[in-house]
């Protein structure tokens, strides 16, 4: 797993990806749309249990769709304490380079829209359901 790790995550950073997931004997998949929803497509498009994803910020949404994917490792450069507490609450090894209390949106000003969505979220359904309601709403279906 170790060497998985690290090819995902020199993807993200050579490639300048926004997440790189890679799952053993499979195309890693490669993703350089900003935000949530290219991992939320994964989650909902693919199946990812025992992969690796490597992400340039993960908050509380890509920690639980982290966790709904079966991952079994996640890399970031930034990564939320509310991301830290669901990955610890559910087994899930990480890694990151910097932590941060919350994630701000793109203009550093404000929460990010998915950090409030999920305050104070503890539970993976009300999560996944919330995260759904967001971006079929966003997508249209």
């Amino acid at each position: 797993m170790d060497k998985l790790q690290a090819e995902a995550r020199l993807m993200l950073e050579n490639q300048k990806a926004s997440l790189v997931l890679i799952k053993d004997g499979e195309k890693p998949h490669v993703d350089f749309r900003p935000g949530l929803l290219p991992l939320w497509q994964a989650f909902r498009e693919e199946k990812w249990d025992g992969g690796i994803l490597a992400d340039k910020v993960i908050g509380r949404g890509a920690a639980f769709l982290a966790v709904g994917m079966g991952l079994c490792s996640v890399y970031s450069h930034i990564m939320s304490e509310g991301a830290e507490e669901i990955f610890l609450a559910h087994n899930l090894e990480y890694q990151c380079e910097k932590k941060v209390a919350r994630i701000k949106d793109r203009s550093g000003k404000g929460l990010c829209p998915m950090e409030a969505l999920l305050d104070g979220v503890t539970e993976f359904e009300d999560a996944i359901n919330r995260l759904n309601s967001f971006f079929m709403e966003k997508t249209s279906g």
